[in-house]
């Protein structure tokens, strides 16, 4: 087969898989964002990737097809394929055979991250495409690299690849590498040292200039508008990201550091490669680095690749193990691992020549690794995200106003909805942060003091609650200080002083698709699915029905036990249920309410004082004093527990555990007169016992 072909074969193949596959509208995550912003030539998150935008725009508007998310998570599907394209021939170029070069781009191109990377509207798989180029180049020009047309192709290439995503830099250190090995090899002068690198610089502007696309589309006021970069200072904070911190991956910042730090993140990647690409794929990739000294790009310029775009990225920014940040990693790795696809191409080629077919069965790994994982990347009927905006936008009447007390998933669904579909016209977007949408708090709302904020928060919606006209998106049940609110569906509305709650009759309306194993696979979806029982719980409970509440909490929880917004809200909700059914006498119900609590936070004594009450109330004093021993060990210094306690003991008649508990209630709080009167009382009777 030419190289040609075989080329088109690669493209072809994947391009049909990621067309079949890809989601057919908004994902989760910055799906709805970049959609967005392709559709109004938007200026997204810091630092705003115009190449995504204006690629997205150009496509959408060539191929109008579908919806805007379905043009743009095609664009994903055919950078996907053009980059596995690109692989192989580069592979071939550095002399592996066609086993080898079929596993490399089977075993990277059937992995999971990169199959749903291609499935969506993310900046990966345009990431993938501009990284296959520059490999592509160091082997298409390996003997001459430092040449003035070989350094401006390469400068391009880094400064499209820059437009898009800042992390291209971490392929600089392998092809510099390349580039000096190039030049030493063909004993080059500074003098051509330098006009390559002249030559190199011009060719990275060329392609950075793409960044002048954001003073001049901000200009124009476009719906998305981050940092509204009209001005030198403020195009250099988004560009340089200072939002998040110019090395940091979200706005949480890095976890503390240190030797444990690096030698941690150097297992986060091993591990994350291992279930990535398979321990097979890694050992070939082990194999090939060991035995192949002819490869290009060499072994050093290869592990420098791996090293920069993997480990040490990791390293570098530090994040924390938490599963939202690890969630948001994945995607990052697909970098390094087309450094480690490159080496398994190698170690089948090894293979192949101690027993030839074993090369070609080989190819069967990568089949047989994909087939299992098919769920988390098959996403032609997931709908979840197009739904969830839906379902937002039809909870508020017409001319309403919906804020949203954080969460992205929600800005960027209803903005696809509202900006790129044009759905919703009449709805007024705003965020609490004042970030993402242009906020009604004012112009000078982001340089207020955190005091200022919350007091102009307060006069804006306090205006649109006394107008009708308020909703909110948030998991709190008060936002204004003065005003509760009612769960509306899946959001909620501030109620006036005296105000009936009437029931929404929401929830019958709302569509709610949703495949299992993607919530198992990817956090971002799970994290959000499991707030439609979390609100269908509070509607519930705020009609008393405590039994439905809890199990629609129950189920939230079996949906995303490691979301980490839900952990707080669950265990307080139900809490709140374990009251409600304790003061109906409802112990039992008390006690599973309680259970569940503890499931979701068990460091909290309150909860532990419930449980002990449940207990004790439903004839279970064993049980009962073990939660409130253990409430006092997780709150040494209150004396709610011990007094429990020593109600408990009082009622079994154990006189001097009941006067050591009741004592130490009134050692803890001196003002619980109660608990010392009890405490003689009890020392009394102990004596009067002996």
């Amino acid at each position: 087969m030419s190289e040609r072909a075989e080329m088109t074969l690669v493209f072809l193949m994947f391009c049909a898989l990621g067309i079949a596959a890809m989601a057919p509208s908004v994902t989760f995550g910055d799906a709805g964002e970049f959609t967005a912003c392709a559709a109004t030539l938007s200026l997204a998150h810091a630092p705003s990737y115009p190449l995504a935008a204006l690629l997205g725009k150009a496509l959408g508007t060539v191929l109008p097809l579908g919806n805007w998310a379905f043009r743009t998570n095609l664009l994903s599907a055919l950078c996907g394929a053009g980059a596995l394209a690109l692989l192989v021939r580069a592979l071939r170029l550095g002399g592996l055979g066609a086993a080898g070069r079929w596993a490399a781009v089977l075993g990277l191109g059937l992995c999971p991250l990169w199959r749903y990377e291609s499935g969506v509207t993310e900046v990966f798989a345009l990431h993938g495409l501009v990284l296959a180029w520059i490999l592509w180049l160091i082997v298409r020009f390996s003997g001459r690299l430092f040449a003035p047309r070989p350094m401006a192709a390469l400068g391009l290439a880094f400064g499209f690849g820059a437009a898009n995503h800042h992390t291209i830099v971490l392929a600089a250190p392998a092809a510099a590498w390349e580039v000096w090995r190039s030049f030493r090899s063909a004993q080059g002068s500074s003098r051509d040292s330098v006009r390559a690198l002249a030559w190199s610089l011009a060719a990275f502007a060329a392609g950075f200039f793409l960044y002048l696309f954001l003073p001049l589309r901000a200009r124009a006021l476009p719906p998305f508008d981050w940092g509204h970069p009209v001005d030198l200072p403020r195009f250099l904070w988004v560009l340089l990201r200072k939002d998040y911190g110019s090395l940091s991956l979200t706005v949480e910042g890095a976890a503390p550091f240190g030797a444990a730090a690096v030698w941690s993140q150097l297992g986060r990647w091993l591990g994350a490669a291992r279930d990535g690409l398979g321990p097979a794929f890694l050992g070939l990739a082990a194999v090939g680095l060991a035995v192949r000294k002819d490869l290009r790009p060499g072994r050093t310029g290869l592990l420098l690749w791996i090293f920069f775009s993997g480990p040490f990225f990791l390293i570098l920014g530090n994040p924390s193990f938490d599963s939202q940040t690890s969630g948001a990693l994945e995607r990052f790795y697909l970098c390094s691992w087309m450094g480690v696809a490159v080496l398994a191409a190698a170690g089948v080629e090894a293979v192949g020549r101690l027993w030839k077919p074993a090369a070609w069965l080989l190819l069967l790994v990568p089949l047989a690794a994909s087939l299992p994982a098919r769920g988390r990347w098959w996403l032609r009927e997931d709908f979840a995200a197009y739904d969830y905006g839906r379902s937002v936008l039809k909870s508020v009447p017409p001319g309403a106003a919906l804020v949203m007390d954080g969460g992205d998933d929600t800005f960027y669904t209803t903005a696809f909805l509202s900006f790129a579909q044009r759905l919703r016209a009449d709805v007024d977007l705003h965020d609490r942060g004042g970030v993402v949408f242009r906020g009604a708090y004012g112009e000078d709302f982001r340089r207020l003091s955190a005091s200022e904020k919350e007091a102009r928060r307060v006069r804006v919606e306090r205006l649109l609650a006394a107008q009708g006209r308020l909703f909110y998106s948030t998991v709190k049940d008060r936002v204004l200080p003065d005003m509760p609110l009612q769960a509306w569906g899946l959001l909620r509305r501030p109620l006036p002083a005296g105000a009936l709650r009437e029931p929404a009759g929401l929830w019958e309306t709302y569509p709610f698709r949703w495949q299992e194993e993607i919530l198992s696979g990817h956090y971002r979806d799970r994290a959000l699915v499991c707030f439609y029982p979390v609100m269908r719980a509070a509607a519930l409970q705020e009609q008393g029905l405590l039994e439905p509440a809890l199990l629609e909490l129950r189920r939230a929880w079996g949906m995303a036990p490691d979301a980490l917004w839900l952990a707080g809200t669950l265990s307080f909700a139900a809490r709140w249920i374990g009251f409600s059914a304790a003061q109906k006498g409802a112990w039992d119900l008390a006690g599973r309410a309680y259970l569940l609590a503890l499931a979701a936070e068990p460091g909290r004594a309150e909860s532990w004082d419930g449980l002990g009450t449940a207990h004790e109330r439903a004839g279970r004093p064993q049980e009962a004093e073990r939660a409130y021993r253990e409430a006092a060990r997780l709150e040494p210094g209150s004396g709610k527990a011990y007094y429990n306690l020593g109600a408990l003991y009082w009622g079994r008649s154990r006189w001097a555990e009941a006067a050591q508990a009741f004592s130490e209630a009134a050692r803890l709080e001196p003002g619980n007169a109660a608990a010392a009167a009890y405490a003689l009382q009890a020392r009394r009777r102990a004596d009067k016992a002996r």
